[in-house]
């Protein structure tokens, strides 16, 4: 009987000791665990992230469907487009070094 009992005992002390050890050390580890779950949450964000853009590009074409105001603007800020009567002026920002100069 105690050679039994000893016998399975020190079975379940090895199964518990490879188990451990592959907690720790295996391929599954938790460090291996950790870097997943902060992967996992910045992978969150971005998706976050790009969902409000994907909003905000879904209100720009649905705006764009029902109004050509909309893209007449668009066309203006974006593309730099004018209408044939009208003139384009562009101006060029002066660098801080140019202003001294003058001075």
């Amino acid at each position: 009987m105690n050679k039994i009992y000893y016998s399975i005992v020190s079975i379940l002390i090895l199964i518990a000791f490879f188990l451990s050890k592959s907690i720790f050390f295996g391929d599954n580890n938790y460090s291996y665990r950790s870097n997943l779950i902060n992967e996992n949450n910045k992978q969150k964000s971005e998706n976050k992230d790009l969902k409000k853009q994907n909003e905000i590009l879904e209100f720009e074409i649905k705006s764009a469907k029902n109004s050509n105001d909309h893209v007449e603007n668009f066309a203006r800020e974006k593309l730099n487009l004018t209408l044939p009567e009208e003139e384009f002026i562009l101006f060029k920002e002066e660098k801080k070094e140019e202003k001294d100069e003058r001075k």
